[in-house]
């Protein structure tokens, strides 16, 4: 999984580094498309990558990407609008902000689940007891 992180950490900077290229390049345009729509999001859903691989049947398999694509979509609605109210918006500018962004939700450290579920068979003991 560490791959993963470092991928998309380095996403959004390939992403702001395609802006360099002419603006109708499909190489420009499918890096960021690619970018906008997953990377955000997944970077933001990553820590709960290893709980949704146990979920039951197939609802698992797609709770992932729907997730990431929806998040994506929200962060970057969100980033440009913040970039809209403050009269500052350029592409280059939302990209970067994104970029940090998704750089720092991939490589945050994640807490492990053992601790949640230690932490909640504890509480319920001490509830039931």
């Amino acid at each position: 999984m560490t791959w993963l992180r470092w991928v998309l950490a380095a996403s959004g900077w390939l992403a702001l580094a395609a802006t360099a290229l002419p603006a109708a390049s499909v190489l420009r345009v499918s890096v960021m498309v690619v970018f906008l729509l997953v990377c955000p999001g997944l970077a933001a859903v990553l820590p709960l990558w290893p709980t949704a691989r146990r979920g039951p049947g197939r609802a698992a398999i797609l709770e992932i990407p729907v997730l990431s694509g929806v998040l994506s979509l929200s962060l970057s609605v969100l980033v440009v609008e913040a970039l809209f109210l403050s009269g500052t918006f350029t592409a280059r500018r939302a990209l970067l902000v994104l970029a940090v962004l998704t750089s720092v939700l991939a490589l945050m450290p994640h807490r492990g689940g053992k601790l949640l579920n230690g932490r909640r068979t504890t509480a319920s003991s001490t509830e039931s007891g």
